[in-house]
């Protein structure tokens, strides 16, 4: 590839304490509490609207945030916030009253207990006003481009957008982005996918159907129960039996009734081969998604029992990525910690969400439940990249392997990623501190007075 040398004087856009680089789940969490915290606070988006994949991907329902054995909740804090009020507003049902098997559960039995649905569109609403209300500033239609470097900190974020190019300067930066762009761009070292042998997680385009007969479903679901196998949803009966007329590489159909009676999301969709850091990547996948979307719709519409009178509502307006780059952090956390449940002192966050595994080699996906514990805690460290004085990192781009990766990378997880990491960088401004060397204890109880459950 030839290049050509490119030079320009930026001016500052802003000078702030703290910069949230996306503002998804992990940025919504960030940017709150940030300012919440006293942090002057920035946030940022290439998008038109806040929420990430959770708005403009259409992902939903939350994923369980009770503990292994379905008893307590355990991720709470600013997301228990975000979901009461929804529900003020009518666009959300809390997990408290879900219980797995059901339609708004995707019929699962197992891993799906206690899930939330919400509508994407409240969500949207509810996040946008308490970043607002904390006294963050929120700028859209707004894309990261680089980073200025001094020495071993970022002394300053290069944005683009309609009025050009500018710089914001911070003292710590969080980057929210899901792929972890901002570390990357800063020198970071991280592993992509898999590092056995480089696979990253299949990518999903969401998509919305109304009018579907639930009662109808939930009755010929009832019917073939024994033919559901473990880890898998529904209609994987009619799959087999209409394999010819079936060109999708997944064996089952993962779908989940909203809040509103009769309408579905469905994630069903699998793009194989995608590294979701590349733009032509992400194209190939958003065009075979398209193509896929419709597959599907047109397979349930002829022969799903309740969906002979559904309608086609819409795709999200972007794919979904499981996995890109896992940072390497101060911490890095392991399946083995998952799998056995470890809770350190310096944990940030406590979750039972189960290892789910999406890959090429299971139609299905490879499923891992929590047999050894109650939940696990990731430390505060993995948030804390190497190499770069004062930056965060939130998100499923966190500091762990590719399989403990599979077991956080779920919204609320994020979400009180983005806590954990926002109220650590108000802390450090006001300390005097980097990132590595904020008080985890005083962290800690910080986070507990802001509604946290750390697993004491």
């Amino acid at each position: 590839m030839s290049t050509v040398k490119y030079s320009k004087e930026l001016p500052v856009y802003r000078d702030v304490d703290v910069l949230v680089v996306g503002a998804g789940p992990a940025g919504i969490g960030a940017a709150v509490c940030a300012a919440r915290n006293g942090a002057k606070t920035f946030v940022f988006d290439s998008a038109g609207c806040v929420g990430g994949m959770a708005t403009n991907g259409l992902v939903g329902p939350f994923m369980t945030v009770y503990d292994a054995k379905s008893e307590k909740q355990i991720i709470k804090g600013i997301f228990e916030e975000i979901v009461d009020r929804m529900i003020e507003r009518g666009g959300a049902i809390h997990p408290s009253e879900v219980r797995s098997g059901s339609s708004r559960a995707g019929f699962y039995i197992i891993g799906h207990d206690h899930v939330g649905p919400f509508d994407h569109e409240t969500f949207k609403l509810v996040a946008t006003e308490m970043i607002l209300e904390s006294g963050a500033e929120l700028l859209l239609h707004t894309q990261f481009v680089d980073v200025l470097k001094e020495g071993d900190r970022i002394a300053g974020v290069i944005i683009a957008n309609k009025d050009g190019m500018s710089v914001i300067r911070a003292k710590i930066i969080i980057d929210c982005t899901g792929d972890a762009d901002v570390a990357a761009r800063s020198g970071v070292r991280y592993e992509l996918g898999r590092v056995e042998d480089g696979n990253m997680q299949p990518a999903t385009l969401f998509f919305r159907v109304c009018n579907v007969d639930s009662e109808r479903l939930a009755a010929h679901i009832k019917e073939h129960e024994h033919e559901i196998k473990p880890f898998y949803g529904p209609f994987s009966w009619l799959i087999r039996e209409k394999q010819d007329e079936w060109d999708v590489p997944r064996a089952e159909v993962c779908l989940f009734e909203s809040p509103e009676p009769g309408e579905y999301r469905l994630n069903v969709t699998r793009i194989l081969d995608v590294d979701g850091t590349k733009a032509e990547d992400l194209t190939r996948a958003e065009l075979e998604g398209m193509k896929q979307v419709h597959k599907v719709f047109d397979f349930l519409k002829k022969y799903a029992a309740g969906f002979e009178n559904a309608k086609f509502m819409g795709t999200a307006s972007t794919i979904g990525i499981r996995e890109t780059r896992h940072i390497e952090g101060l911490y890095r956390l392991t399946a083995d910690d998952v799998i056995n449940c470890r809770v350190t002192d310096d944990t940030i966050a406590v979750m039972a969400t189960n290892m789910d595994t999406h890959n090429r080699n299971d139609p299905g996906g490879t499923y891992f439940t929590l047999e050894n514990g109650p939940y696990f805690g990731v430390p505060y460290p993995c948030l804390v990249p190497k190499g770069v004085s004062n930056l965060l990192v939130a998100g499923r781009a966190i500091s762990a392997d590719a399989r403990a990766g599979a077991a956080i990378r779920m919204i609320p997880c994020c979400i009180v990623f983005g806590q954990a990491a926002g109220t650590a960088a108000a802390l450090a401004i006001k300390d005097g501190r980097t990132p590595a060397d904020v008080d985890v204890k005083g962290l800690r109880e910080t986070l507990k007075e802001q509604g946290a459950f750390l697993g004491d």
